[in-house]
């Protein structure tokens, strides 16, 4: 996803004119605590109306957009810690209850037919992946997210070792599945697994952009 300087979020704009221009915020939106059917709102009337800030989710929207934004002292300085823990944490929800869950059925199916070997080692890189994410998300939870205020100006964990680990980890499953396992037809079910891990791969990448652009900063910065 990405955005020109013609055309920056704003929080004026309407809500359904954002969706449109940048489909993968729609995720961000629900993640964000709220849900289609908000008319010809703008995007500030939408978070009033859920109780959210607007100015932090144009900033959430902005950083998923762009990887190369980054807040300013002055917008840094405006952004609702709480607001980005939610999300981050509705984020892991996502992930937990729905994406994982869901790819693991599809190795399921697409390796029914393949031999024993095959199974197995997709299986366990996709094991390794799995516990390897989790494990990051339990440390957030528990000793990031909680103590995120209390450790302001302090000297964060940084998480780009973690996200290294994560994206290894993914990257060996895709490898693996494009490189090793064949094709049984011309619609074959790898080809859907593989696109759904490009999938999180990129939600997941977007995931730890918002983390090292406005968490990381907000651990470091005096407010």
């Amino acid at each position: 996803m990405t955005y020109t300087d013609s055309y920056t979020p704003t929080p004026r704009m309407k809500m359904a004119d954002l969706i449109n221009s940048a489909p993968g915020l729609l995720a961000v939106m629900y993640r964000y605590g709220m849900a289609p059917g908000f008319g010809d709102s703008s995007v500030e009337e939408c978070c009033r109306k859920h109780g959210k800030d607007p100015f932090t989710f144009i900033a959430i929207c902005r950083t998923a957009m762009d990887g190369s934004w980054a807040p300013s002292a002055v917008e840094l300085s405006r952004l609702k810690v709480s607001d980005i823990v939610t999300f981050l944490k509705n984020s892991h929800d996502s992930y937990q209850d729905t994406w994982l869950p869901y790819i693991k059925e599809q190795i399921t199916a697409t390796m029914a037919e393949k031999s024993e070997q095959q199974r197995k080692v997709i299986s366990e890189f996709f094991g390794k992946f799995r516990e390897e994410l989790e494990k990051h998300f339990a440390l957030e939870e528990k000793k990031i997210f909680p103590s995120l205020e209390a450790m302001m100006g302090g000297k964060p964990r940084s998480f780009r070792h973690e996200h290294g680990d994560i994206d290894e980890k993914i990257q060996d499953l895709i490898n693996l599945l494009l490189k090793y396992i064949p094709a049984s037809g011309t619609h074959d079910e790898v080809t859907g697994l593989l696109t759904q891990l490009y999938f999180l791969r990129e939600d997941l990448s977007v995931h730890s952009r918002i983390e090292e652009a406005l968490i990381m900063p907000l651990l470091t910065s005096e407010r």
